[in-house]
């Protein structure tokens, strides 16, 4: 009929293209956990809390991980990390990849509050998990009651 919309044959129609789905969050059971090297700079301490996938599919992780130190009997030092800075997108993991969030903390002398003691273990909550994960702490120490970590960003150092 004519003025009548007619629908055009499948083969002419744009075809759409479904969005990947993202992978899902990364979960405490595909990851290792390892503290990287303190980094000095202008009284500041930085060391990059780095989160491994050893799973066998791609996962995801955004946000700030929950991090506190421990001693030797498993005590916690100090209060946790507060949040630091803005947060960043989700960095998606492949098998093997990594993410990692930066710890700050201040140099000693920098301010007149005290050192924590050394600590033994660094235990982290991958963002979204109540699963922690543990790893040596490398003696990281905690001044001037500055602990600080940021959002997790893609790679496994700034």
């Amino acid at each position: 009929m004519p003025g009548t919309p007619t629908t055009p044959p499948p083969s002419d129609r744009p075809a759409s293209s479904p969005s990947a789905a993202p992978p899902a969050r990364c979960t405490g059971g595909q990851l290792s956990l390892s503290l990287g090297r303190v980094s000095p700079g202008a009284g500041n301490r930085y060391a990059p809390v780095v989160f491994t996938n050893t799973g066998e599919e791609s996962c995801s992780l955004g946000g700030y991980p929950g991090v506190t130190l421990l001693d030797a009997s498993g005590e916690r030092i100090g209060e946790s990390a507060t949040r630091q800075g803005p947060t960043a997108p989700a960095a998606t993991l492949d098998p093997g990849g990594s993410a990692y969030a930066a710890l700050h903390t201040v140099a000693r002398g920098v301010t007149d509050k005290p050192c924590w003691k050394p600590a033994t273990r660094l235990q982290a909550y991958p963002p979204g998990s109540t699963w922690a994960l543990r790893t040596s702490a490398n003696s990281f120490r905690v001044c001037g009651d500055v602990f600080e970590v940021n959002a997790v960003k893609p790679g496994s150092h700034p």
